[in-house]
Order: structure tokens, then C-alpha cells, then sequence
């Protein structure tokens, strides 16, 4: 048994406090990968994750740089219609529904103009 608990967080201008408001998700599945972001005017890399919607539990994205990401089969994200997520540098994305079969995940380059090459983690729970 896995859990993903999403904290919420309050960002100080001298440290990160985590306040105790949270959400945990359980599955018996997990699969985890870093991979990385090409940048600015560079092509998408595929990412070897796929799951069906009634195995979904959550979803956490983290990227170093800006990036949209595309999960090929969704049909809406966390109850808006659409199969991207659009993640800003250094914050983290959550996922707590999906709608459709997800059969292959997508991330596009730096978003930013001239922006460098960075990296992203994507961790998605599951029951198989």
C-alpha cells in the first residue's frame, strides 16, 4: 500500500512552512519517473506512463522549469475539460481525477522564450 499526501504550503519570504490541511490518496501501485524538459524550441519527450481512469488515485508533477504536459487520453483533469497541465517552475501540480484512459504522457519544452533545458518528476498512484 502506497499513500500520496498532498500538503499545502505557505511560502515565507524566509523559508516554506507546511500548515497541517492535507489530502491523503491510497493504491497498491506506484510508478515514479524523472525525466527531462527540453528547452525553448526544443521537441516533447515521451514518458512511459499509462493507467486507466477507474485505477486513478493521484498525480503529483513537479517541474524545475516551465512546461505543459500532455496525458494522452484524458478528457477532463481534475474536473476541467482538456488532457493538459500547464506547471510553472518549482511548483507543484496535483491531480485528483481524470477522466478518460490515459495512454501516454507528454512533456513539452521550456514555455519560457530562450528558457533552458530543466527537469520534471511525475509520481502517479494507482490500484492495479
Amino acid at each position: 500500500m502506497f499513500t500520496h499526501t498532498m500538503i499545502r504550503s505557505l511560502v515565507t519570504p524566509d523559508s516554506t512552512w507546511n500548515d497541517s490541511v492535507g489530502s491523503s490518496y491510497s493504491g497498491d501501485s506506484v510508478t515514479s519517473v524523472q525525466t527531462t524538459v527540453d528547452a525553448n524550441g526544443g521537441s516533447a519527450n515521451a514518458v512511459a506512463i499509462d493507467f486507466l481512469a477507474a485505477s486513478f488515485q493521484s498525480m503529483g508533477l513537479l517541474a524545475d522549469v516551465a512546461c505543459v504536459v500532455t496525458l494522452t487520453g484524458a478528457t477532463a483533469i481534475n474536473g476541467v475539460s482538456g488532457s493538459t497541465v500547464t506547471l510553472v517552475a518549482g511548483v507543484i501540480s496535483h491531480i485528483n481525477a481524470i477522466a478518460g484512459n490515459v495512454t501516454a504522457v507528454s512533456v513539452g519544452a521550456n514555455t519560457v522564450a530562450s528558457g533552458p533545458a530543466g527537469t520534471i518528476k511525475l509520481s502517479v498512484l494507482f490500484n492495479s
